[in-house]
């Protein structure tokens, strides 16, 4: 379902008919593919206390928050002026180029060693704003996601929380 809802998302421009194209359901859903798939890397890693926070990280975390203010701005200028698709795909750069192609190949740990706990607190933080983020596109990948990443009290959802505040 998240998959057909970014197929027609993106394919859609404000004010004019949907050209709608199948081949934006493997689109849809590879996008679904890369959120699970980053999810599952992050969680995959360990924390080393003894480790703490490289330069290389410090400024992969400061860069990326800057990187998300940016395209918060673009997607709130989207929303307000009715481009939906627009603000989709403003995020979709921002995953899957910035978050996933770059922010996490800097603050991954070397194959079979462990991560120092602030880089993985605040890798997490920022993989939490970005599941806030894609949540009014794909709701049932970032509910399950978002339920898993950080210990939930009962009941809690993704779709009660307020929409991230991202530092300028």
């Amino acid at each position: 379902a998240d998959g057909v809802r970014t197929a027609m998302l993106l394919c859609t421009s404000a004010g004019n008919d949907l050209m709608f194209d199948e081949c934006l359901c493997e689109q849809g859903r590879n996008f679904g593919n890369k959120i699970w798939n980053a999810y599952k890397l992050v969680s995959s890693w360990k924390v080393d206390d003894t480790l703490a926070q490289n330069e290389t990280s410090r400024i992969a975390v400061e860069w990326f928050g800057a990187a998300m203010a940016q395209t918060r701005r673009a997607m709130e200028a989207d929303f307000t002026d009715y481009r939906i698709s627009e603000a989709l795909m403003q995020l979709y750069k921002l995953f899957w180029d910035d978050f996933s192609g770059w922010f996490l190949e800097m603050v991954k740990p070397p194959y079979g060693e462990g991560i120092d706990t602030q880089t993985l607190a605040q890798t997490k933080a920022i993989f939490e704003q970005l599941l806030q983020f894609l949540h009014p596109f794909m709701p049932f990948i970032t509910e399950e996601i978002w339920q898993h990443i950080a210990p939930r009290k009962d009941g809690e959802s993704i779709m009660t929380t307020l929409w991230p505040a991202v530092s300028d």
